[in-house]
């Protein structure tokens, strides 16, 4: 089953926010939310947090799955909002939030989706000025909830190389960011690697391996059953397929990368018309693909 990133998912699991920029609140003795969207959705999410808690405070754990503005952003509004909660990535994650060019990028990158939101946000401050990570996390790293049970950490870099998935063994549920491909408005699968074509796969083998019946993506889409465990073996194949088609634009281009992403993006975005993302962050992230498969030996 495909669906939306919106409203209950599970006994105790939702998808705040809007569908576009989801995060996901696991309540509960201990809550957990799993991402924090863009800077300018910070309060949207903390209303939604006090309507599903009864009082925001209560939320223990914010984890990140990677350090890219669209799932970072709202981080340190919140922690201002709610002082005692505890954030986690990975300690690579932790590193990059420490270098003021990567809190540039953030909130530049922030800034026109910001201008849009005005009246959203009000008169909050919702600067991403900086971020502490409090839980640096790792492969094998848990997060223990008590009566809930273990959140098991799976390094799953590739598409950043600071990237991690959370496992829920109770429901059987990954929330993994783009850990796997995104799906595109005509169905097909995107794959999202960025930083490197073999660690991500690498990644898709070890993700095949896990016991998935929920699987939660970064953005619009949830699939359940069959549909998540496809997806994963459908993505490892779309990631080569891609990869082919990357080095095949890149030889027609004589090497030239500049090229190369200018004649993908007009075949997907302007005339197939079937990529969600914003222009912007998409030819970042298409530039950055070029570039990953155009240095592979």
């Amino acid at each position: 089953m495909v669906a939306k990133s919106k409203g209950k998912i599970t006994e105790n699991l939702y998808a705040i926010g809007n569908e576009g920029l989801p995060t996901f609140l696991l309540t509960g003795q201990a809550p957990v939310l799993f991402d924090a969207g863009m800077a300018f959705m910070g309060p949207a999410y903390f209303q939604d947090l006090e309507s599903h808690l009864g009082n925001a405070q209560r939320l223990r754990y914010l984890l990140l799955t990677h350090s890219h503005y669209d799932h970072c952003g709202s981080a340190p509004y919140l922690k201002r909002k709610i002082p005692g909660l505890k954030i986690g990535a990975s300690a690579r994650a932790a590193e990059v939030f420490k270098r003021p060019n990567a809190v540039q990028m953030i909130q530049n990158l922030s800034k026109e989706e910001e201008e849009n939101f005005k009246s959203q946000i009000g008169e909050e401050n919702i600067c991403f000025d900086k971020l502490d990570i409090d839980l640096p996390l790792e492969e094998g790293s848990e997060i223990d909830l008590e009566e809930e049970g273990k959140i098991k950490v799976v390094a799953t870099p590739g598409h950043t190389r600071d990237s991690i998935s959370f496992y829920l063994p109770w429901s059987k549920t990954l929330i993994c960011g783009e850990a796997v491909g995104t799906i595109s408005r005509d169905s097909s699968i995107r794959p999202q690697f960025l930083a490197s074509y073999d660690d991500y796969l690498d990644s898709l083998e070890k993700i095949s391996k896990l016991n998935i019946e929920i699987l939660i993506m970064a953005h619009l889409h949830i699939l359940k059953g069959e549909e998540a465990r496809e997806h994963v073996s459908k993505t490892i194949e779309a990631t080569r397929v891609f990869r082919q088609r990357v080095q095949d634009v890149l030889t027609e281009a004589h090497g030239n990368q500049e090229e190369a992403v200018n004649r993908i993006f007009h075949e997907d975005y302007e005339v197939k018309k079937i990529i969600w993302q914003e222009k912007r962050p998409y030819l970042i992230n298409l530039t950055a693909q070029v570039k990953t498969v155009a240095e592979m030996p």
